[in-house]
């Protein structure tokens, strides 16, 4: 069914996503004054915000690594070779993946942290006159190219970086990238499965609507269809596709889809992105 992978595609993006979020959530308590100094200036106390910090990085980078693997084999199901989006599709991975240096950096180092060790994570501390403190979370470059496996590309990456990789500055940017493709992903398959998303929605409503008739909406083993958005009502039949995307503030919440307002005719399919 349509709608059954539309979501399977929903909670891979929100496996990746959620990790994201707690490793960029713990390294930006180093932003905060309240617990920036603390940290820096107790030793045990630093050594644990690093000891997170690996601990998030691991889950973070075998998030990555599964949805690649997930997301290969929902395409190959879906768009064998030589049919119409397959082509298309494949020109954007080779421009957005297979050519990017941070791509296979976080691919590499998920290689890297799950079977040959942790990397050394640091510190950095600058502020300028009349200006704020400024901390970043890093990686040592001389440390990791200690392993020789990685590939030429990441290599290129951990060498522009300098002295030591931005940490929050690669995670935060690789997982808005995917983020952006998965939903580019999520968005054509729900164009070419228009009727089978909308017949789903619309029995899902029906449903709803019977169990509130009967006093039963809510009741536990009866909920298997009322999970989806009430605020997300299914257009009629006759309406076609007309649902929109509402991104939250955060560039890592799960957008929300609901119904296009009233005259719209540029709108999106539905995503795989659900609450």
């Amino acid at each position: 069914m349509a709608f059954a992978k539309l979501a399977r595609l929903a909670r891979t993006e929100k496996i990746l996503v959620g990790n994201a979020k707690a490793l960029l959530e713990h390294l930006s308590r180093m932003h905060d004054p309240a617990q920036q100094l603390p940290i820096w200036s107790d030793q045990q106390a630093f050594e644990e915000f690093l000891n997170e910090t690996e601990r998030h990085l691991h889950n973070y980078v075998a998030a990555a690594h599964s949805r690649v693997e997930y997301f290969r084999r929902f395409v190959r199901a879906e768009w064998p070779k030589g049919s119409p989006f397959r082509e298309e599709y494949q020109q954007r991975v080779d421009k957005e993946f297979a050519a990017s240096q941070l791509h296979k950096f976080v691919t590499d180092l998920r290689n890297y942290v799950l079977h040959v060790r942790l990397p050394v994570s640091t510190g950095s501390l600058s502020w300028v006159r009349d200006g704020p403190l400024t901390c970043r979370t890093l990686l040592d470059s001389a440390d990791l190219f200690r392993w020789e496996g990685w590939s030429p590309l990441a290599r290129q990456y951990i060498e522009a970086s300098g002295e030591s990789v931005d940490l929050e500055t690669a995670v935060r940017t690789y997982t808005d990238g995917v983020m952006a493709f998965d939903r580019w992903v999520a968005a054509n398959f729900a164009q070419e499965h228009v009727d089978g998303v909308e017949s789903y929605l619309h029995a899902e409503s029906e449903y709803v609507a019977l169990l509130r008739r009967l006093g039963l909406y809510g009741t536990p083993g009866l909920s298997t269809l009322t999970s989806a958005r009430e605020r997300c009502k299914p257009p009629r039949p006759a309406s076609g596709c007309t649902w929109c995307r509402s991104s939250g503030s955060n560039s890592f919440e799960p957008s929300t889809w609901g119904p296009c307002a009233s005259g719209r005719t540029s709108c999106a399919p539905a995503s795989a992105t659900t609450p």
